[in-house]
Order: structure tokens, then sequence, then C-alpha cells
């Protein structure tokens, strides 16, 4: 008797991860492998399966990113100062994560922020707000979905004394609290639904490293006077006109915003109808006056100054009663 026997294997996945998958597979998913076996036997058809489960296992993984897009700008003793980063599960289960900041060293010129504190960003500004949620270990440390994440703020102030365009640093740790330490470390029965906990590539924590840098900005502020009497004279006798010079000479990486400097003009003299000018040409009424801002004043809107900017020099001048 002749026999034709045909041989069908086929597999029937109910979740795998593969090529192009666009998520892990979730911790306790099924995969169910089933082998079938078709035959011929004179000329009626027989068949066979066999079957092999088994259970994804909870793969532990984190991830740290600083969020913000240069080092933040501080000025020297500036208060509540935040950092901003995003703790992301990157295993494939529920996770919920211990969260620590430390400070770091860096390299050249740098200071060390002082009374550190993590908060959630509640309000989602990136910055602090009085909404953020203080985060205490233990308490309400963030459970994160697979792939879900938190953003965080390290909030921090700057202490007085900061160099110009010195450097502060603050590391966010973020680490498992269902396993960690060496990749491959097994907790068994430790993930969810009982299933085993496997330590990933990260060792179940990561950290990252955001920066402050101190802007600082000076301001050098002089000012002279000459006298031209009447026939030539240098002498304060009445009459005589009183030239002012008032120069400021900014220095440093900030800027120094809505500057207004102001002049009295002194007890005993009448201010010199249109002689105020700024670096040599007269101002116009938006930006310079005298008795109109102030009462008996001169007054010069410098507006926002840079450090880098050159010197401002303004100039007036006051007859002697």
């Amino acid at each position: 008797m002749r026999r034709l026997v045909s041989v069908l294997l086929t597999a029937l996945v109910a979740y795998a991860h593969g090529a192009g998958a666009a998520t892990d597979a979730p911790a306790g998913t099924v995969i169910t492998n089933t082998a079938s076996v078709q035959y011929l036997v004179a000329g009626t058809t027989q068949s066979q399966s066999t079957f092999a489960n088994f259970t994804v296992q909870q793969l532990i993984n984190v991830t740290v990113t600083w969020q913000n897009s240069a080092d933040v700008s501080v000025s020297d003793g500036s208060t509540n100062q935040a950092l901003l980063f995003k703790v992301t599960n990157t295993g494939n289960g529920q996770d919920s994560f211990k969260l620590t900041d430390a400070l770091v060293t860096p390299g050249g010129s740098s200071f060390t922020p002082a009374n550190c504190l993590i908060y959630f960003d509640t309000a989602g500004t990136g910055v602090y707000s009085a909404s953020d949620v203080l985060y205490t270990p233990g308490t309400n440390d963030p459970s994160l979905p697979q792939n879900g994440s938190a953003n965080m703020l390290i909030v921090c102030n700057i202490p007085s004394g900061a160099a110009d365009a010195s450097l502060g640093e603050m590391q966010l740790t973020a680490t498992s609290k269902t396993a960690n330490g060496t990749a491959g470390t097994v907790d068994t029965g430790g993930g969810v639904g009982g299933v085993d906990a496997v330590v990933g590539q990260t060792g179940g924590s990561a950290n990252a490293t955001g920066i402050y840098q101190a802007h600082q900005i000076a301001l050098a502020y002089t000012k002279s006077a000459t006298v031209s009497a009447p026939g030539g004279g240098t002498q304060p006798i009445s009459g005589a006109t009183i030239t002012y010079t008032l120069t400021v000479t900014p220095s440093g990486s900030a800027t120094a915003n809505s500057l207004v400097v102001t002049d009295p003009v002194p007890t005993n003299t009448t201010y010199v109808p249109n002689s105020l000018t700024l670096n040599g040409s007269t101002v116009a009424p938006a930006t310079g006056d005298y008795n109109v801002t102030t009462p008996g004043a001169v007054t010069v809107k410098l507006g926002n100054l840079a450090g880098t900017a050159s010197a401002q020099v303004i100039k007036f001048q006051v007859q002697i009663n």
C-alpha cells in the first residue's frame, strides 16, 4: 500500500515581540505555539497537534532624560529655580520608582545649588509653580504603566556670590521598586500578577544631569561735572553752567532689564532746556525727560541693557542761580 504523507507545521502565536513590533509584550502575556501534523492514510486525512505555552515575564527598565533645551539661566541669589526631567518606564509592566537627587561637581568654575527638592511638574509648565506637588520618597513614588512617564522638577536656590558663567549641576536618579541590580537578575514571582521580575539592561535604575548656569551683570556708575562761567572762567559762580556727565558701564553675561537712571537737579540750579543727551544724541521724550517722569529730576530709560553692551553716556546741564 502506498501512503502519501503530507506534513504541515503551523505556528499560532497569541502575542510575540518580533522585528517591527510597536511595544514589548506586556508582562503576563501568554504566548501559545501550536504545531500540527496532517497526513493521509488509505485516503483518509489524519492529524495530530501539540502545544507549547509560556508566560512573558516582567522586564525591569527605566530611563531618565533632562528636558531643558539648554543650561537653565539663573541669577545670583535667586530662589526656586527648576530643572525639568522625564522619568519613563521602559519595562513591560506597571512599576513604581524611587527618586533621589544629588549634586554633581562640574569642571571649571562651579557653585553649589542649595535647599534642593523634587516636585512633580503638576502645572505642566516646566518651571516651579506653587501648585506643583512635592515628592516624598515612599509616599508618592511615581507609579508608571508600560511606556508611561512622569515629568519631574529638581527645584533649588542659587547661592549668593555665584560667579558669572559658573555652573551648578544636579542629577536625578530613578530606581525601580520592583527589582534592580545586575542585568539578568531574577526576582521570582516579584513581577505584576506574580510573574518573575527580570532586571533589564538599565539595571532597573537610570539617571540624568541638569545644568544651571549663573548669569550676572555689574553696573559701574560714574559721575563728573565741569563748570563754564560767564566770560570763560571755570568757577562755580552765579550764572555759570554745570555740565554733568553720567556714565553707566555694564559687564557680565546677564541683562539688566528696565534700567532707569534718575538724577535730581541740585537745589539752587535751573535745568537748561533741551540739554539732555544720551551717547551724544538728543533723547526722545519716550526715552528721557526732565520734570516729567520724576518731578525735579532728569530721567533716562535705558531699557534692557546687556552686560556686553557699550558704556551709556548721559549728559545734561544746569545753570547756577
